[in-house]
């Protein structure tokens, strides 16, 4: 089979992660190639490491960040409405890879890309778009068209649309054709599987970790709250770790205003996630809306129990109880008293880790996700036979 991805970005991020872990299980027995909107970065460096075809084309997202005000939102909406129109051109110009390379399957990563869904419609070739992100609530984007137009697109322009999370799946429900949705979770490589061994001892300091970049969707401040709360109570047995964040000015005015200085340090961007989850005991999960939860995923994978917020896809993952514990988001308290759990019962980080891990490492393996897009991809060209 030949199959060309859409990727949507070049960055370091869960999307595309998820993405090379496909292309890693399918390279062996699929011709693969992949088309970037961006000449260098993280993407590229790693596709070419695994001698996979690359192909510029600078397409531009139909759904957006918000500019710093309505106005230059406004600006930017009305721009990208025109600037979207080259996605059209970009798709004319990918018509003679897909001839040539005889491509069977367009495969678009990312909701915010509709460059796919156009090249499609231009060849007949049959079309999986891949939904891993709440675009607009989960991470506070807004549609350059009508939303509902938006999704109208995506139905029209796709032959079945993958959803990484039940809680993605329902958010569509109504918007695109049921029989076109289907649900895979995603895989993590295998890097991050590690049963941890040991005891913890008694009295030991308590070391939680988030991870993310510095912006309101991560919930770093309810995360910072909550220690305040718990350093106010009197408890001093705990650390705060920030992953992928540097020093900010607004965290700064937020750990003096909770009076957690000791208790909070800046990690900055971590290569080597899977080490530094070794050394830590509980993870906090505090984004807006996760589509899934990569993160919850790895942590559960490494052993480690995670605190996440009842939003999106973390629900999902999280078995309240069993592998840790589910907060509302927004509700600081609440956040505050399920990290007093593992503070008061320390034996319980060890226990529901185990479970985390037995259960994850069974539910994400990028091997079963691979497996699950390739069946995708056989139904579809099956049903192309048919009809």
């Amino acid at each position: 089979m030949n199959i060309l991805f859409m990727a949507h970005e070049s960055r370091l991020g869960g999307a595309n992660l998820s993405l090379l872990g496909i292309i890693d299980e399918l390279a062996g027995r699929h011709n693969i190639s992949v088309a970037v909107p961006i000449k260098r970065g993280f993407m590229v460096d790693e596709l070419r490491k695994r001698n996979i075809p690359v192909y510029y084309r600078h397409s531009f997202w139909w759904m957006l960040a918000p500019a710093a005000t309505d106005g230059k939102t406004f600006i930017k909406k009305m721009a990208y409405k025109v600037l979207c129109l080259n996605n059209y051109l970009c798709a004319l110009s990918l018509l003679s890879i897909v001839r040539k390379q005889k491509i069977d399957i367009i495969h678009t990563n990312s909701s915010v890309l509709n460059t796919g869904g156009i090249l499609s419609r231009m060849t007949g070739v049959p079309h999986v778009w891949h939904i891993r992100e709440f675009a607009l609530k989960g991470l506070g984007f807004f549609p350059v068209w009508d939303y509902r137009r938006l999704c109208a697109f995506i139905d029209s322009h796709s032959d079945q649309v993958v959803t990484i999370s039940q809680a993605i799946a329902q958010e569509f429900q109504n918007k695109i054709s049921p029989d076109k949705i289907k649900v895979v979770y995603n895989g993590v490589n295998e890097e991050h599987n590690r049963q941890k061994s040991g005891i913890r001892e008694d009295g030991s300091r308590v070391e939680f970790l988030i991870s993310g970049r510095n912006n309101p969707e991560k919930g770093l401040d309810e995360a910072i709250r909550a220690v305040g709360l718990l350093v106010k109570e009197g408890y001093s047995n705990l650390h705060l770790s920030m992953a992928g964040t540097e020093v900010a000015d607004n965290l700064e005015r937020l750990i003096e205003e909770c009076h957690v200085r000791d208790y909070v340090s800046y990690l900055g961007m971590i290569k080597d996630m899977p080490s530094l989850r070794q050394k830590m005991d509980v993870e906090l999960v505090c984004s807006v809306c996760e589509g899934f939860g990569r993160v919850t995923a790895e942590s559960l994978m490494s052993s480690n129990p995670v605190i996440g917020a009842d939003t999106g896809g973390t629900p999902e993952l999280i078995r309240n109880g069993e592998n840790g514990y589910l907060y509302h988001r927004g509700d600081i308290e609440d956040l505050a008293q399920k990290m007093k759990i593992f503070l008061d019962n320390p034996g319980q980080i060890r226990t529901l880790g185990d479970n985390g891990y037995t259960w994850s490492t069974r539910m994400f393996t990028q091997k079963k996700n691979a497996e699950e897009i390739e069946k995708v991809y056989f139904d579809v060209l099956k049903g192309k036979e048919i009809k």
